[in-house]
């Protein structure tokens, strides 16, 4: 499967790729012109370097692909580099979107979170990029909806676990002990990023278009 990946230098992306090709998938990993000089990914012959915004490189990186994996998304602590949730989330998404309807890439992948379109600044951008990508004429998608993520702890980009959450992942943990709640706990307890990873690769292989896949799915896919 010929992939192009977007947000391939975070913690997820640095997860990913190694997975996807130890499974035979063709990477193009797309990364931004600064992220190329510093980061290992900048010196990938397949690796696709330019600004999303350049639309032109962006759908010429994208060409031949047979789906677009976009593991895109920025934290709080990037907003005084000028990152918004605006411009790196909701941005990228459309930008990911209009390239791949140009030039004909069939499906879309998108990790989003869980809780998307709730309460909060992060909850509704998240809300945005699915219906972005839902309301895309012709493009078959899925959306996945993690909790609380945990890296790898060498991964580059490590986000680690999120502390903000720590009554959300107890809560998943004891949940799982009341009968007939496992799935509800299993929607919000911390899940590795490996897992998440899994369970995406498994859609590419074996696709579930037009569906959200919530952390109980996550878990029993990887």
């Amino acid at each position: 499967m010929r992939i192009f990946l977007a947000g391939a230098t975070g913690a997820t992306g640095t997860e990913f790729i190694p997975l996807a090709r130890a499974r035979g998938h063709a990477l193009r990993a797309h990364v931004r012109p600064k992220t190329a000089e510093t980061h290992a990914l900048g010196r990938d012959t397949d690796a696709v370097v330019c600004d999303l915004a350049d639309a032109a490189a962006l759908e010429a990186g994208m060409r031949g692909c047979e789906m677009v994996v976009s593991l895109v998304g920025t934290m709080r602590s990037r907003f005084g580099s000028g990152d918004t949730y605006e411009s790196a989330d909701i941005g990228s998404t459309r930008q990911l979107v209009a390239a791949a309807l140009a030039v004909g890439v069939p499906r879309m992948l998108l990790l989003s979170s869980f809780g998307a379109g709730g309460a909060g600044a992060y909850l509704q951008m998240k809300g945005e990029c699915e219906r972005l990508v839902r309301e895309a004429p012709g493009l078959r998608w899925t959306i996945f909806r993690p909790s609380a993520l945990v890296s790898a702890p060498t991964a580059e980009g490590n986000h680690g676990r999120r502390e903000l959450l720590p009554g959300l992942m107890a809560l998943g943990g004891a949940l799982r002990c009341l009968p007939g709640l496992r799935g509800v706990a299993d929607d919000w307890r911390a899940i590795p990023i490996a897992v998440v990873c899994e369970a995406m690769l498994a859609v590419v292989e074996a696709p579930r278009d037009g569906e959200v896949l919530a952390g109980r799915h996550l878990w029993a896919m990887a």
